[in-house]
C-alpha cells in the first residue's frame, strides 16, 4: 500500500505537461483524498504549469460521490476540450 500510495503522489512531480491542464475534484469525496488535487496542482505549479482545479461540487452518482464525479468531470472534459479545439 505505502508503495502504491508513493506512486500516486509522484504522478505530478519531475515533469511539465506540454498541453493545458485541468484538475478535477469533488467535494466529500468518500474513496479520494482531495488533498492531492491540491498536492498535484503545487507540484505542477513549481514545473511552471498552472493547471486550475475544477470543484465539481457534491456529485452524486447512485449513492457515490467518486462515481458522481466521474460522471460530471467526464461531460466537463469533453466540453473543455471543445472549447479548445473552437479557439
Amino acid at each position: 500500500m505505502a508503495a502504491a500510495l508513493r506512486t500516486t503522489d509522484a504522478l505530478c512531480t519531475d515533469w511539465a505537461p506540454r498541453a493545458p491542464v485541468r484538475l478535477y475534484m469533488a467535494t466529500g469525496d468518500e474513496q479520494a483524498v482531495t488533498a492531492n488535487t491540491e498536492r498535484c496542482q503545487e507540484a505542477l505549479r513549481a514545473s511552471g504549469v498552472e493547471a486550475p482545479v475544477v470543484d465539481l461540487g457534491a456529485v452524486d452518482h447512485q449513492g457515490s460521490r467518486h462515481l458522481g464525479s466521474n460522471v460530471a468531470a467526464t461531460s466537463a472534459i469533453v466540453r473543455w476540450f471543445g472549447e479548445l479545439r473552437r479557439r
